[in-house]
């Protein structure tokens, strides 16, 4: 075994044998007992299988470009950007970081002419198509016929420790109204690509393709990795990788807002990514996927979910319990649920939510109350990954033993991500979640 992944390995048990002897380090830590797929060595760079990229979104624009390779030896040259237009929109900026064209009267539309922009095209087209391949477009048609038919259409996602992941809760609950996505990682902030040169624009694309390489080929992320990733450029924190993932996705983003949650769960608005004293920091992603569709809103939240973190500040739930009753996602969780330490959060998904799709690191099973829940299983359950062995749950292997026969599951997810190894449990409350009285969540505190 390579010793970059034996060091991972021995770090990631490290992080979570200390989380044994330290609550306060656990929820701190929450993302750190993620680990890397067995057998798959760290990251060296994206793959580059392909010789051209295409984007069928754009009208009248050529179906396929040429690109050209690019090395060291051909560093980033200077490319006149159009002066005149207009300062780049959300939507370009989303654009120009997923790979996909811009119309050409775009101030930055010229720059997707250079080598090393069309190498950075190139290899993260690369990478999305093979994600759709593998997962996206599969999860899409699952979800259609197994998750749809049972929960209908819910207004509100709640996913949290999912950090910036929404290409995955997009891919199974493409229709929502709100996706309430919440982790650890930075907001963080982009500077519009007109004011930087091209060194610094090549080093924000590069950064961008090495902190989304893992979900592109895994479907989830390592969280310790990202705290690293995210801080190196101008393209920093969660920001960029919910931009691109929208845009991969197909949509077009209408408006960014970042915003300030306070202890009461009020939302105040903010014109920069500066933190608001004395709240919770997020941003809100407005798009829509397509000019006649109706807007849909991407909010991602920084907070601690640990009950110690959640005492000291209610201000996330108290906020998302306006959007309740809701559908809840987990997927490759670190198994926080499981532990007593984070029981304020499962309460809160538990008597908030109207559906759980999860996979076995969410909620244990022992926790949806016999009468209260209809449950449903998908895939199989194969156990854990070794370093998580003390979270196997017997009353889950019953459930896949004794539940009716169910259409294979053709992609893999979470941790165990390889074809038949796979898991989702959908529980769906028999008796109506309460409604909370109704508010604004998004409007601004004046």
């Amino acid at each position: 075994m390579n010793r970059l992944l034996i060091r991972h390995y021995l770090t990631t048990a490290a992080f979570a044998a200390l989380a044994l002897f330290s609550i306060p380090f656990a929820a701190f830590a929450q993302y750190e007992t993620d680990s890397l797929p067995p057998g798959v060595a760290p990251r060296s760079g994206p793959a580059v299988p392909s010789p051209v990229i295409t984007d069928p979104t754009v009208p009248n624009s050529p179906a396929t470009v040429e690109i050209p390779s690019f090395s060291a030896a051909q560093p980033p040259v200077e490319s006149p950007l159009i002066i005149d237009a207009p300062p780049t929109t959300p939507d370009e900026k989303a654009r120009f970081l997923a790979g996909r064209r811009l119309l050409p009267g775009s101030r930055i539309a010229s720059i997707q002419s250079t080598p090393w922009y069309l190498n950075h095209a190139k290899a993260f087209s690369s990478s999305w198509r093979g994600f759709d391949e593998k997962y996206f477009s599969k999860m899409r048609a699952w979800s259609a016929q197994q998750v749809a038919p049972r929960i209908g259409n819910p207004p509100t996602v709640f996913y949290l420790f999912g950090g910036p992941d929404f290409i995955n809760v997009y891919a199974l609950f493409p229709d929502a109204q709100n996706y309430i996505l919440g982790g650890l990682e930075p907001v963080g902030s982009m500077v519009p690509p007109e004011q930087l040169d091209e060194v610094r624009l090549a080093a924000g694309l590069s950064g961008l393709r090495e902190s989304t390489s893992l979900i592109l080929q895994f479907s989830h992320f390592i969280t310790k990795d990202m705290k690293v990733d995210f801080g190196k450029t101008d393209f920093k924190g969660v920001l960029p990788i919910l931009l691109a993932f929208v845009s991969l996705g197909g949509a077009e983003i209408v408006n960014v807002q970042f915003f300030g949650i306070s202890r009461a769960g009020d939302l105040a608005l903010s014109a920069t990514p500066a933190s608001i004293a004395g709240t919770l920091p997020g941003v809100l992603v407005e798009f829509r996927k397509s000019p006649t569709a109706p807007t849909q809103s991407l909010y991602y939240i920084r907070a601690d979910a640990s009950d110690g973190a959640l005492k000291a500040n209610p201000a996330m739930l108290n906020w998302m319990r306006r959007f309740s009753p809701g559908v809840s996602y987990l997927k490759a969780a670190s198994y926080l649920l499981h532990e007593p330490y984070f029981s304020t959060v499962r309460s809160f998904l538990l008597n908030d939510s109207q559906a759980v799709l999860q996979d076995d690191s969410g909620i244990p099973l022992q926790y949806f109350t016999p009468g209260e829940w209809s449950i449903s299983v998908f895939g199989n359950y194969t156990g854990t990954l070794d370093l998580f062995q003390k979270y196997i749950q017997p009353d889950l292997i019953d459930a896949y033993r004794t539940a009716p026969p169910s259409p294979p599951m053709d992609f893999g997810t979470g941790y165990k991500w390889q074809l038949g190894e796979s898991n989702l449990i959908l529980a769906v409350r028999r008796i109506a979640a309460p409604t909370p009285p109704a508010t604004n969540p998004v409007a601004p505190a004046r």
